[in-house]
């Protein structure tokens, strides 16, 4: 007897772009799903232009969720319920505290609810960074949590942290990293083919937002300006975000803009790591990163912050853990894989190999579908379908 798929429903507050971390973890999920065991649709608390015109790999639905304090909410409550209805839904994987929120109002006092299941996957934004209400999910969401019926975290200490915010048990986040790909060799991008190829490319991958620290970044590239000149060597910064017009502006202050490229938002990630020699991010706080998870792929020493899950991706093998905040240590750090070619290649060949062993998307998905199967076979939800 065979088992038709399981109908899951994944909520997210919404998708702007395809390419930030946890849409892009999102997606990439979805669509390399197995259609044998899941039959997944994709629900949003609003809209983006993004949205309005992607390619998704699956069905959406749009909620038109404007906030917990506007008398609209009832009718997304309405309107959620009946789209689990309507799609026979079995499980709904959650991402982000109000989708999260969202989702345990809906189903109080059915008895027929779907099995909830809620993604932890960063360490929060930081003072300064998030809406002023995030400050009362500590409250509720201890609350919240006892809905829930299960918890995925993508790092040890991702899995701590939301553990201790929330008032939560523990045992009850299960772990399992992000995938990656091995990328397959690319011609690179026509912005690099344009202009003269420098010896050393270093580059950051990451949205211009506070929690990212550019300024730290680019104040540790002028402290290391002799090098940079002696080596030839130059700063690829990869993103979009609101804080591009100041990092703009602190890069002409500092005097380093003639080393220093701004791209933008980029499509074609792997084309570009292929032609840089050292990855870097900096953050202030972060989960499991994609952007460093992409270096490694692509063979790159990385330079990154000690913080959240980058300790769980980075040690001595296959690059420099430095303080956050530090750009003095940023600078040594930079300094030191820009003037030794052998040790950026070893450890760029120890990122490659610690990819393939923990960080594939088959792992990733095995571990996945394993997971859902238990909260499944717990709720009394995992059978066969006779009728085949």
């Amino acid at each position: 007897m065979s088992r038709r798929p399981v109908k899951v429903a994944y909520l997210i507050d919404t998708i702007s772009c395809d390419t930030a971390g946890t849409q892009k973890q999102l997606l990439e999920t979805i669509r390399r799903l197995d259609r044998n065991r899941f039959d997944p649709v994709l629900l949003c608390l609003w809209s983006s232009p993004w949205l309005q015109s992607a390619d998704l790999p699956c069905r959406l639905h749009i909620l038109d969720y404007s906030g917990f304090l506007k008398l609209s909410l009832p009718g997304v409550l309405h309107r959620l319920r009946r789209v689990l209805r309507l799609e026979g839904t079995e499980l709904v994987h959650v991402f982000f505290d109000e989708s999260m929120i969202v989702a345990w109002l809906a189903v109080q006092g059915r008895r027929d609810r779907p099995v909830l299941l809620s993604s932890r996957r960063d360490m929060g934004l930081g003072t300064g960074n998030q809406p002023w209400y995030h400050g009362l999910f500590r409250t509720v969401l201890p609350i919240v949590n006892r809905g829930y019926d299960g918890f995925l975290a993508n790092s040890k200490l991702v899995q701590r942290y939301a553990a201790k915010r929330e008032r939560t048990e523990i045992g009850r986040f299960k772990v399992i990293r992000n995938g990656v790909d091995l990328p397959n060799p690319e011609p690179p991008p026509l912005a690099l083919q344009r202009e003269h190829p420098a010896a050393v490319n270093v580059c950051i991958v990451a949205s211009l937002t506070p929690v990212k620290r550019h300024d730290v970044l680019l104040q540790a590239w002028s402290r290391i300006r002799d090098v940079v000149e002696a080596h030839d060597a130059r700063l690829y910064i990869l993103g979009d975000g609101p804080g591009l017009d100041a990092a703009v502006a602190l890069c002409d202050s500092l005097g380093i803009r003639s080393t220093v490229r701004f791209v933008g938002a980029v499509r074609d990630v792997p084309a570009w790591l292929q032609c840089m020699n050292v990855g870097v991010l900096c953050s202030d706080r972060e989960g499991l990163s994609n952007a460093i998870l992409e270096y490694m792929a692509n063979g790159l020493p990385v330079v990154a912050t000690a913080v959240g899950g980058n300790l769980e991706l980075v040690d001595e093998s296959n690059g420099v853990l430095v303080q956050p905040g530090d750009p003095a240590a940023l600078a040594s750090a930079l300094s030191t894989l820009v003037v030794n070619p052998g040790l950026r290649r070893e450890k760029g060949d120890a990122s490659i190999a610690r990819t393939r062993g923990a960080f594939s998307w088959d792992l990733a998905l095995d571990q996945l579908y394993a997971y859902y199967d238990s909260l499944l076979a717990n709720a009394g939800r995992l059978k066969n379908d006779s009728s085949s």
